[in-house]
């Protein structure tokens, strides 16, 4: 028959076999963070753009992806810089295998069914607020790194939700990689072409312990309890 000590070291032992099943499946909560901030600007400063995408004016909540094939429109070439409070998140949850980040745009709208663009979304390298005289230069779009395709083609591609894995830069972001100075949604190419995109968010997926973890653990500090008695 067992002895208090080592039934406490097997229940101990099984209790983390199990937990090694149990953790690999553990659901993960789906947070979805609205954007801080989201500024148009374009080629001749820093200012908010004036411009149509389609026949719909510009408002303060769609992102902007413009091109002019002609350089005296440069004026109307527009990027969009969009902000994110990642603060609620911490090392710990963006580090777990658990965690992961997605950028999500509904692609609403295009400028012509003629010429082909594609949508990039970047890093942003510099500091900018959103208040006049401190908003993003348009040139930063370009100058954006870890840049990705949101839309392959602005021409052919459905109005529908794209999606883009940001977990590396968010990642980067909570560790301290790297700064968070949001990110640019802009048009791959100088052609006469335009995209218009709503309800711009970032997804996260960050861990949740199981309740049969916990049960465990729970198990484990009343049976120590009882033993030491």
């Amino acid at each position: 028959m067992l002895n208090s000590k080592k039934l406490l070291t097997a229940v101990t032992t099984s209790l983390c076999l199990l937990s090694m099943f149990i953790l690999p499946n553990a659901q993960a909560t789906l947070i979805t963070m609205s954007s801080d901030y989201i500024v148009n600007v374009s080629l001749d400063g820093d200012i908010n753009s004036v411009g149509t995408v389609k026949t719909d004016s510009l408002s303060g909540s769609e992102v902007v992806a413009r091109e002019r094939k002609n350089q005296s429109q440069e004026n109307m070439r527009i990027a969009s810089f969009i902000q994110f409070d990642v603060s609620s998140l911490t090392a710990n949850i963006v580090n777990s295998s658990f965690f992961s980040a997605s950028f999500e745009a509904d692609f609403d709208s295009r400028l012509n069914n003629k010429n082909n663009m594609s949508v990039m979304l970047g890093q942003v390298g510099s500091a900018w607020d959103a208040i006049p005289g401190s908003l993003p230069l348009f040139e930063l779009a370009g100058l954006s790194t870890n840049q990705a395709t949101l839309v392959d083609n602005v021409r052919t591609d459905a109005f529908e939700t794209y999606t883009l894995d940001v977990t590396d830069i968010v990642r980067s972001w909570v560790n301290g990689g790297s700064t968070n100075n949001g990110l640019v949604v802009f048009g791959s190419a100088p052609v006469y072409q335009g995209a218009g995109l709503n309800n711009i968010a970032l997804t996260v997926d960050v861990p949740e312990p199981t309740s049969i973890a916990i049960f465990a653990l729970g198990i484990i500090g009343l049976a120590s309890r009882r033993f030491n008695k």
